[in-house]
């Protein structure tokens, strides 16, 4: 009778264990709030990578100095959605939304509808926007417009000409006006852009459409027309859409200005909120300091998906000059 309890006693330990062990990963299946802003899932990271999982178990800290230090590089993925990391979303209905901030901004969302992309957009559209939450980082609450330049205040002034696919920037004279041509920009308009003019409004490090795609040092000009580098598959700079690129200096975007990245990061980090862009039509003169030639890229080249302009460290364009 003795050994017949110390076995029943066994039995109930292990299941007693079990249990345990299945509450200890459900305390973990909620993806963490890093403290660089990154959202990670280690339960995702393990189970997504069978060899993670193999070396480090479910163990959140050796995960995370793993994704840190080798996985961002490698190009995996830290949450279901990492895609969307860091970047600011057009959704369908053309709002702006970012659900990367939205769920470190507002724990308290997170705590009763998770991290689901829809689910923080669902609460965003039907309770957030009354409650003045922001749906991207340093968005405006309650605007009702896009910023307006006080007269002559802004450094420069922009003039896009659609046809001719050639931006000009301006800078002041000794009276104050624009009368200066300053830098001459090749870009890809569409027939959706608008004519008129505008003032320059909020921006987005990188900038994710509905359909995937996403654009580098985007800065909005007006509703969901932006200046933006030319599209990638996604958010990371060695996934150009080369071919779009080869069209620059054409007509063929959707609406938005598309610019090389060197271009776009100039005006993400040189142009103030409120900087006056006016969009006219002369197909016959580009503008006072002519239009650049758009660099094409060979698709032979291995090199042919990175942006040869574009500053960051890792660009092999910048490594063999």
């Amino acid at each position: 009778m003795k050994k017949f309890n110390t076995f029943r006693l066994f039995l109930l330990l292990l299941v007693t264990i079990g249990l345990l062990s299945t509450l200890k990963f459900e305390s973990k299946a909620a993806p963490l709030n890093m403290p660089d802003g990154t959202i990670f899932d280690p339960i995702y990271y393990a189970d997504t990578y069978g060899d993670l999982k193999a070396a480090f178990g479910y163990n959140e800290k050796d995960l995370w100095s793993h994704y840190v230090t080798y996985g961002r590089a490698e190009g995996r993925a830290c949450t279901g959605s990492t895609e969307t990391v860091g970047s600011v979303k057009v959704m369908k209905d053309k709002t702006l939304f970012d659900p990367t901030f939205y769920a470190a901004a507002y724990p308290d969302v997170v705590a009763v509808f998770g991290t689901n992309e829809n689910m923080l957009y669902n609460h965003y559209k039907r309770y957030g926007k009354k409650e003045g939450r922001m749906a991207f980082e340093g968005q405006v609450v309650n605007a009702t417009a896009p910023p307006k330049a006080i007269t002559g205040a802004a450094t420069y002034y922009i003039k896009i000409n659609r046809r001719a696919c050639c931006i000009t920037v301006y800078s002041k004279d000794e009276a104050g006006n624009y009368t200066v041509p300053y830098k001459a920009m090749v870009c890809s308009s569409g027939n959706a852009t608008p004519l008129g003019t505008f003032s320059l409004g909020q921006q987005a490090r990188w900038l994710q459409f509905e359909e995937g795609t996403v654009g580098q040092y985007a800065r909005r000009i007006t509703g969901h027309i932006w200046f933006h580098s030319v599209m990638y598959y996604k958010r990371y700079p060695d996934t150009l859409l080369w071919g779009e690129y080869n069209k620059l200096g054409t007509v063929c975007s959707h609406g938005c200005i598309r610019l090389c990245c060197e271009d776009a990061q100039w005006i993400y980090e040189n142009c103030e909120a409120g900087t006056q862009i006016e969009i006219y039509d002369d197909p016959d003169n580009p503008g006072p300091l002519g239009k650049p030639e758009p660099i094409k890229l060979d698709g032979n080249d291995p090199r042919h998906n990175w942006d040869p302009t574009d500053s960051d460290p890792g660009n092999p364009w910048k490594v063999q000059e």
